[in-house]
């Protein structure tokens, strides 16, 4: 496959990094200032001596830090509301004052601030948003993440999504090949939607909900652009859309009047990680763990070009990761003496490290045209490269690399229009990302297996090595225009109302396939040491009419790749009404539509070679013992099962957009005291996400491959009747003020509905499945016994309950500290067959069609998290434990027989990890310089996540459900890495 060649980024990006070091010692001896970011609201009543303010008093909102200004006027009652503010600082001013109130605004915070006016000025009160419980009275289930926890808590590597789990349900989480990802209960990290700066970050093509997230161990913006954000867990606004889980809404920051800059750079590696018990293991059989090394670097710099008017930002995170891994292979005891293939096998064993850069670069100017008009512009570039295995388990071998390129380039602009009581912002930009692994051999993956003498099938295997190339030969690409507009009226007594239009214009161009290369599962005999497979064809027992596939022996053809392009518009409205109906009542009432006319490839059209072999004559003469009756087509075969196969062909016109996905919302809060101490709060509302374009593109490569060669290809076929993902959420809970402390306890359902699945269509000649076994699925298209018909349906469902309790403390100036505590209790299930996050449930409609346990979420939760930068020597502490019960994992147990498998859930381990960090700050006279220690995992805790849970068949019990897997039960991965240390210095101004 040709790919696009790419010139490379690091030398412009530390020539970047050198300007910005440079830049910022040119400008040091200016006085600091904090960038801000955006979005807030305030809202309260004036009063003079004692009456309400006359209706069209002025109210003047003023940025302390940059000029900005915002006005509005009274209402006939004296109220006020002043939307659309940056969070920070700002004075409030009434009636010409020449000073004001000052108020602390939060992002995405509603807060409430009631004033008198004096005869000629306002009294100056100070008012921090958390600690006052400004935002007491939201309806939503939500955290915020201030940038004192972004910047002060350890972490693993500059993510600023790392801190999302301080919010009760939401879990940030490192996967064993460590690309990271955010999810929210028991739904999979595609149900999330990350907005910066109001506009959605979602991924349309692939997997980790987020545009870039697919298996990417990077940070999908620059860390030290974010100035803090909010995680909505539940019954968030009208004006989110494509989210069913967990919403997270995050605010650049921008330049101030003063300039503000900060350079970094951290280090981890090889001698500063204590081994994990596999890694010791490993290096005790001979194998050692590979050297290895983590360092970031990076910088931000703002400040003004204009006093007041224009101002600039520029923000540059860079990551070079390296992981290690022991390619160590499994289950060579099972064969003394070596034989055959063995030895052979055994040199594939050895030392590989993995290795990732990526490069994020963001920038931002911000002009105040007028007191009504405001203009921001801003752009961001990340640049991502990834070495990698298959797999990070040992079992792959090196000759397995693949390369993986990840690019993402996008431009943003925002007006923001005021007069009176009406707000206007428009917002359009566009961003186009691509995603592009490619083997590095392109050679023929061989999945070596062992299975016990007793059985010698597939069915009953376990890994020994895998070697050759990697299939994955994908090209990815998003592109996306987009125009967002919200418009938001306050002229209402008592009512703040939004309402809002977006229109996004989707490309996507789907190359490439992840089977470029054709893979060979086989199993090894443990005798002769020889594999079943010979010159290019199975051997062995019961091959099928193809010589494809035996019982010990099964060959994957490449798939050709067939692109996928097609277009697809985004359509969005919403109106919501923010109404206080009384000084202590409050709600949120709201609706969105949403509509896609192009989500699936809707103009697709089924070959007429798949539409001849459905409709035709079954030719499989007899399955699990049951003939197929003389003149049955095989779309007779399937109907007696209950699908209609009719509902899966297309023709180009027969798929149709889905029109129904309207979304009313409903919140409330009862404020019982009046002064916000004690908030009872909740609601409903209905959200739609979507379904991944990806979908389509298998079902045309495959069907393109059969066409091709119908003996070595399976049939996908979606839907034509497709719906959209929803979720309906439900919570209830109340906010109470402990003296500095603010509580938050609540009860929350999410139902997740019309989740896409794809699963097995085979049926036999009576529509039956052909074996008893629940988890087996019934192989054998119209073409041939072997391969299968593969239909994709939004007939999934997910569903969590869940129990929140969140404590903290803010930070304050005159305190110094603060503090979080986050418990999550939950219980998550799913109609997956399979359990898990993949979207195959291959057994779907087998038995009943019930609820099982969810694999993604641990019933109990506890993250405990703060800081404090006054110990003595002007030290500063902080710290992070997370705890939970360990994900379920699910053990498949056949020990009566390979007819009778069934699941069974087991328990993991629970997880426990503290990090702490330790930082003591120089002055320099101009700006200062920073040292951090970093020990994360302190008490070097071995985290288990993997566990060997295939029980094989009756007659040897080895282990407590009496199968013949002596391994049963074994521990294969950790989850997390073990202690580590990690150093960084920073000089900041």
């Amino acid at each position: 496959m040709t790919t696009r060649s790419h010139p490379k980024p690091r030398t412009l990006v530390r020539q970047l990094f050198a300007a910005g070091l440079l830049g910022g010692l040119l400008v040091a001896a200016l006085p600091p200032a904090q960038a801000q970011s955006s979005n807030a609201t305030v809202r309260g009543t004036i009063t003079a001596a004692g009456a309400s303010a006359p209706a069209g008093t002025e109210v003047l909102a003023v940025n302390k830090a940059n000029g900005n200004t915002y006005r509005t006027k009274t209402l006939a009652d004296g109220s006020y509301v002043l939307p659309g503010l940056q969070p920070g600082n700002y004075e409030i001013r009434v009636g010409g004052a020449s000073q004001g109130s000052l108020v602390s605004l939060s992002v995405g915070e509603s807060a409430t601030l009631d004033l008198t006016s004096g005869t000629d000025q306002l009294s100056t009160v100070v008012v921090s948003g958390n600690a006052q419980r400004q935002g007491a009275r939201d309806t939503q289930v939500s955290t915020l993440v201030s940038n004192k926890m972004i910047e002060n808590l350890p972490q693993a590597t500059r993510n600023f999504l790392s801190a999302v789990d301080l919010a009760p349900g939401a879990q940030f989480e490192t996967a064993s090949d460590g690309s990271t990802h955010i999810r929210g209960g028991a739904q999979n990290q595609d149900s999330v939607n990350l907005f910066i700066d109001g506009v959605g970050r979602k991924n349309n093509i692939l997997r980790g909900g987020v545009i870039g997230q697919q298996s990417s161990q990077g940070n999908p913006f620059p860390q030290g652009a974010i100035g803090e954000y909010r995680v909505l867990t539940q019954n968030y606004k009208a004006e989110y859309d494509q989210v069913t889980s967990l919403a997270v809404t995050a605010l650049t920051k921008s330049g101030t009047n003063e300039f503000h800059g900060e350079v970094y750079a951290n280090r981890t590696g090889s001698n500063w990680q204590a081994k994990d018990p596999i890694e010791k293991k490993n290096e005790a059989a001979g194998i050692p763990r590979p050297s290895f090394s983590q360092v970031e670097e990076g910088f931000s710099l703002g400040g003004p070009i204009i006093q007041d008017k224009l101002h600039f930002f520029l923000a540059y995170d860079g990551k070079s990761i390296d992981r290690p891994i022991q390619v160590t292979g499994r289950n060579f005891d099972k064969f003394p003496g070596s034989p055959g293939i063995i030895p052979q096998l055994k040199d594939e064993l050895g030392q590989y490290t993995r290795k990732f850069k990526e490069d994020l670069l963001f920038g931002k100017l911000s002009a105040q045209i007028n007191d009504e008009q405001k203009l921001d512009v801003s752009f961001t570039v990340r640049d991502e490269h990834a070495n990698d295995l298959l797999g990070t388990d040992g079992v792959s071998a090196a000759s397995t690399a693949k390369d993986t390129r990840t690019t993402e380039s996008r431009l943003d602009i925002a007006h923001e229009w005021s007069r009176g009581p009406w707000l206007n912002e428009a917002k359009m930009g566009f961003d186009n990302s691509r995603f592009n692994p490619h083997s590095v051999t392109g050679q023929t993956l061989f999945r070596y297996k062992y299975s016990p003498p007793t059985s010698n099938k597939l069915t009953d295997s376990q890994d020994v090595i895998w070697v050759g190339g990697s299939p994955d030969e994908q090209d990815r690409k998003q592109d996306e225009i987009y125009f967002k507009d919200d418009l938001t009226y306050t002229g209402l007594n008592g009512h703040v109302i939004k309402g809002g239009a977006q229109l996004k214009l989707m490309k996507y161009r789907l190359g490439g396939t992840q089977y470029g290369s054709a893979a060979v599962d086989t199993l090894i005999n443990p005798t002769t040491g020889q594999p079943y497979y010979v010159d290019g064809a199975c051997t062995g027992t019961t091959i099928d009419p193809t010589g494809l596939s035996s019982d010990q022996c099964k060959i994957t053809t490449a798939v050709k790749p067939v692109d996928v392009n097609f277009n697809n518009k985004q359509y969005g409205i919403y109106l919501q009404d923010d109404w206080s109906v009384t000084r202590k009542l409050e709600l949120s009432l709201g609706a969105r539509w949403d509509y896609e006319d192009n989500m699936l490839n809707n103009s697709y059209v089924t070959p007429a070679s798949v539409v001849a072999a459905l409709l035709g004559p079954d030719t499989r003469g007899s399955v699990a013992g049951i003939p197929v009756p003389a003149g049955q087509t095989y779309a007779q075969s399937i109907a007696k099962g209950g699908v209609d196969i009719s509902e899966y062909i297309a023709n180009g016109n027969a798929r149709k957009a889905y029109k129904g996905a309207l979304a009313p919302r409903l919140g409330f809060s009862y404020d019982t005291t009046d002064d916000r101490s004690t908030v009872i709060y909740g609601g409903w509302g209905r959200s739609y996400d979507r379904t991944m374009a990806n979908e389509a593109l298998q079902e045309l490569q495959h069907n393109a491959q059969f066409n091709i060669d119908p003996k070595s290809s399976d049939i996908y076929l979606i839907k034509n009747n497709y719906k959209m993902p929803f979720a309906d959420q439900i919570s209830l809970g109340v906010r109470q003020a402990l003296g500095e402390w603010n509580a938050d306890i609540a009860v929350t359902q999410q139902h997740a509905k019309n989740q896409f699945i794809w699963f097995s269509g085979n049926r036999d000649p009576n529509g039956g499945y052909g074996t008893a076994s629940i988890i087996d699925p019934l192989f054998g298209n119209p073409a041939g016994p072997g391969h299968n018909l593969v239909l994709g349906d939004t007939v999934g469902q997910i569903k969590t309950t869940s129990l929140f309790v969140k404590i903290e403390k803010p930070y304050t100036v005159a305190s110094g500290w603060s503090a979080t505590v986050a418990y999550t209790h939950a219980e998550g299930k799913t109609t997956n067959k399979d359990w898990g996050e993949d979207d195959f449930d291959w057994t779907y409609g087998k038995g009943t069609h019930g609820w099982n346990p969810s694999l993604l979420l641990a019933q109990d939760r506890l993250v405990v998290a703060g800081f404090t930068d006054r110990l003595p020597w002007g030290l500063g502490l902080s710290g992070k434990w997370t705890f939970d019960t360990g994900n379920p994992h699910k053990v498949t147990d056949c020990s009566q027989g390979f007819d009778k498998c069934v699941y069974r859930k087991a328990d993991s381990g629970n997880f426990s990890q503290f990090d702490l960090g330790m930082s003591k700050d120089f002055k320099l006279g101009i700006g200062a310089l920073r040292l951090r220690a970093d020990v994360l995992n302190l008490f070097n805790r071995a985290n288990w996540n993997a566990y060997d849970d295939w029980v094989g068949g009756p007659g040897n019990p080895q282990n407590a459900l009496g199968g013949d897997n002596a391994n049963f039960g074994s521990k294969l991965g950790v989850r997390g890495d073990m202690r580590t240390y990690k150093l960084t210095a920073s000089y900041s101004f």
